[in-house]
């Protein structure tokens, strides 16, 4: 190896002679190093969106699969999971999932929870928020803290849909209609911010008046299941003896309708029949009187009793027979 010589005072001092090539080596070994660890080629999951940063600024979002970029400090790439549905807990926090073997532990932030109704009553309220993330640049860059602003956002959305909701429709039938107001109110206002976030769904956990007038409310919601048992049970007994009174109502009417025609069909036979008998009187006097005769006598005479009376050379006696006795006598 060739050397070169340096005269420092009285002594001589030889250098070797290195060449380019002990800079050359060393220089393709970094670049090697720097194109494999802070490489050109990245890999974007199926479930992620690749963010592309130039110097510091988003440049471009890129799809799963093998993906290209300058390296660093030129580029760098934020890997975010759109696909993940995230969970945030209004009210309360979970303390301990619960699992085979456990049950779960909740502990509760009133901060949150305590909210105002349009009545003026407090009512606690626990919520569960599920929402993915849309547009990853957006989430990333739009807001300092997206995570935070979505908790934030769906305080004041549930805050506002209770506070425009009666203490009694919040605590029984109103909630589907306030998860429903609640999230697209939130996704309202995450619009507005331009946070790149979906509302997947708005789900109220517990809706409780608070402690301290818990078992007041309770009396209050006893009282009232009472009173619409009651009403339901008059409201039953109404509906049951009104119809059934209608109809003995109409029975009655058809069976006076019917009576009426009746008397009026009877009358106007004997009507008609009074005066064919008395054109046939006309005609026959006598032979009509001795029918008409004839005919009452039919229906007086099987009522009654009947003698037969022979006074003929009885003297002051008078014989007297029970026809019925013959009759019976005969038989």
């Amino acid at each position: 190896m060739a050397a070169k010589r340096i005269i420092i005072g009285d002594s001589e001092v030889q250098i070797p002679d290195l060449g380019m090539k002990a800079f050359i080596y060393p220089l393709i070994l970094l670049v090697l190093v720097w194109v494999i660890f802070a490489g050109p080629f990245y890999v974007v999951d199926p479930e992620q969106n690749g963010v592309v940063k130039t110097f510091g600024e988003l440049t471009s979002i890129t799809q799963p699969g093998l993906r290209f970029k300058f390296p660093w400090p030129i580029q760098t790439v934020d890997l975010v999971n759109v696909e993940e549905v995230r969970r945030l807990e209004l009210g309360f926090r979970t303390v301990r999932a619960g699992g085979t073997s456990n049950s779960a532990q909740y502990r509760k932030v009133p901060s949150e929870a305590l909210m105002l109704t349009g009545d003026e009553n407090i009512v606690s309220v626990d919520m569960v928020v599920q929402y993915k993330i849309k547009d990853a640049g957006r989430f990333l860059f739009r807001i300092v803290d997206p995570e935070r602003a979505v908790a934030h956002a769906s305080e004041a959305a549930i805050r506002q849909v209770v506070g425009s909701q009666e203490i009694d429709q919040t605590l029984t039938t109103g909630k589907a209609m306030i998860e429903a107001e609640t999230k697209l109110l939130l996704q309202k206002v995450l619009d507005s911010y331009q946070a790149g976030v979906h509302i997947a769904e708005v789900k109220l956990q517990d809706v409780t008046p608070p402690e301290q007038v818990d078992a007041a409310f309770k009396d209050v919601q006893s009282a009232k299941e009472e009173k619409e048992k009651l009403v339901n049970v008059a409201l039953g007994y109404r509906n049951e003896i009104i119809p059934k009174a209608r109809g003995e109502a109409a029975q009655a009417f058809q069976e006076a309708e019917a009576y009426k025609q009746k008397r009026i069909k009877e009358a106007e036979g004997d009507a008609s029949r009074f005066t064919q008998m008395l054109n046939e009187y006309r005609q026959a006097k006598d032979v009509t009187k001795t029918r008409m005769y004839l005919e009452t006598m039919e229906k007086i005479l099987p009522g009654m009793d009947k003698y037969i009376v022979d006074g003929k050379d009885a003297g002051g006696l008078v014989n007297v027979l029970s026809l019925e006795k013959v009759k019976g006598g005969a038989k």
